[in-house]
């Protein structure tokens, strides 16, 4: 490790201690390494002993309400840093953000509203308070903040290892409140059908969300040799409809047509996992204190065992394309990008105060959704998985597959990036004419 980064690793740890310790309402843990990837996923993993704190104050729960690193490391785009509670509810705090040149993160702070933003929008060294990419207030929601608290640090792809120098978790009370007139499955009487009816369909609709998926692209050359020509996309999609997009598998296993002996662990002949078919549950009230669900076969699911997954991927949820206009008008297709799988969970919540969910001139939040909130989905398991009203599901510029590979002889100059939701058709959904996004590019490095 470079001299300079052992010199800022002596300061932090002078500063922070190296033993677990409580200032008041603030709780740290030592600090350590960050192993580089070396073929396979391991995660360094930091302990915060969170002690004698009372469950409620001034009759205001009490939870936490910011959390802070430090961290050295040359190429952020390797990490992806987790908080778990103590009751085992874990969200991403960032997942491989910096662009192509970020490194470290410095006095970089974690809170329900951050005041710079969401991290995935901004850049290194992330000094100052922002929004995670996973929902903070899930860490509140239930027991005391009492515990063990665990930040979990994996590094996903080979090169550089890092240090950890400080992590802090600020304890207070809640400020906010939950909605007295929620929309939700125990109490469907609050939840509206289309156009304000109290019976009738809850259909989501998905919309891939301009205001950051038109910032978030990166262009690589001839280096470095494994991203050589490749345009890395980001793609946020939010769900503005009146019912959740919720799917399960249907637990039968496949290669090749066949079930025998297959499970959702089998690599199958071509090299790939098994496939399951998976049912969307699409949502409707009959009576208006009932909800009820019907189902319907949509594609399929299989495990993604790639490092930062781990966990289940919904086939053909979205396509990239890059179009050329030609002279006599209309589009060539230059590449088309793998059907690209996603995991659906709620990676954030759509809120009035900000653009990320704005979509023709209107912004999309608790304000102008009827149902905001129906729905709670933080894993993408086998069986259940989904994006709630008024969440949102990011998947950054350096996950795997979110990228075109870019044609030999591409030249410099103007294109047109097309981002696809449900490029098979396969989804039940309110509005189909919103699910695909066009904008344009300019490429330089070929």
């Amino acid at each position: 490790m470079h001299y300079n980064i052992w010199k800022q690793l002596l300061i932090f740890s002078l500063l922070c201690g190296m033993i677990t310790k409580s200032i008041g309402q603030k709780f740290s843990a030592p600090s350590g390494r960050i192993h580089d990837f070396e073929e396979k996923i391991r995660i360094d993993t930091f302990k915060i002993e969170v002690f004698g704190l009372q469950q409620k104050s001034n009759k205001k729960r009490v939870g936490l309400n910011q959390v802070c690193i430090n961290v050295l490391h040359n190429r952020t785009t390797d990490l992806k840093i987790s908080l778990v509670n103590p009751l085992g509810v874990s969200i991403w705090l960032t997942n491989r953000n910096g662009g192509g040149s970020g490194i470290n993160y410095t006095s970089t702070c974690f809170t329900r509203s951050g005041f710079f933003g969401y991290i995935h929008q901004n850049e290194n060294p992330f000094n100052g308070t922002f929004i995670p990419d996973g929902k903070f207030d899930e860490l509140n929601k239930s027991g005391s903040p009492n515990g063990t608290w665990l930040l979990l640090v994996e590094d996903l792809a080979e090169g550089v290892s890092g240090m950890l120098t400080n992590v802090e978790l600020s304890f207070g009370e809640l400020n906010f409140k939950p909605l007295k007139k929620a929309c939700t499955f125990e109490n469907p009487k609050h939840c509206k059908c289309e156009k304000g009816k109290s019976t009738g369909d809850l259909l989501p609709d998905i919309v891939v969300l301009p205001t950051f998926t038109e910032r978030q692209i990166f262009e690589f050359g001839e280096e470095p040799v494994h991203y050589r020509k490749q345009l890395h996309i980001a793609v946020s999609l939010a769900n503005i409809g009146n019912g959740p997009m919720e799917i399960k598998g249907d637990g039968r296993w496949y290669c090749d047509g066949s079930s025998i002996g297959v499970d959702s662990m089998t690599i199958c002949g071509n090299g790939k996992y098994a496939r399951q078919h998976i049912i969307q549950k699409v949502y409707y009230k009959p009576k208006r204190k009932k909800i009820s669900h019907k189902e319907v076969t949509t594609g399929t699911n299989y495990y993604d065992a790639r490092p930062g997954h781990t966990h289940f991927h919904v086939d053909d949820w979205v396509e990239f394309r890059l179009l050329k206009e030609l002279e006599t008008g209309g589009l060539d297709t230059i590449s088309t990008g793998q059907k690209v799988s996603y995991c659906l969970f709620d990676s954030g919540t759509c809120n009035d105060q900000d653009d990320i969910c704005k979509l023709g001139g209107k912004r999309y939040g608790i304000g102008n959704l009827p149902n905001y909130g129906l729905g709670n989905y933080l894993n993408c398991y086998s069986d259940f998985q989904g994006i709630s009203v008024g969440g949102y599901d990011t998947y950054g510029m350096f996950y795997e597959g979110q990228y075109l590979q870019l044609p030999e002889d591409i030249t410099n100059g103007d294109y047109v990036l097309e981002v696809v939701f449900d490029p098979k058709n396969l989804f039940v959904e309110s509005n189909k004419s919103n699910n695909s996004l066009r904008f344009p590019v300019h490429l330089v490095k070929q």
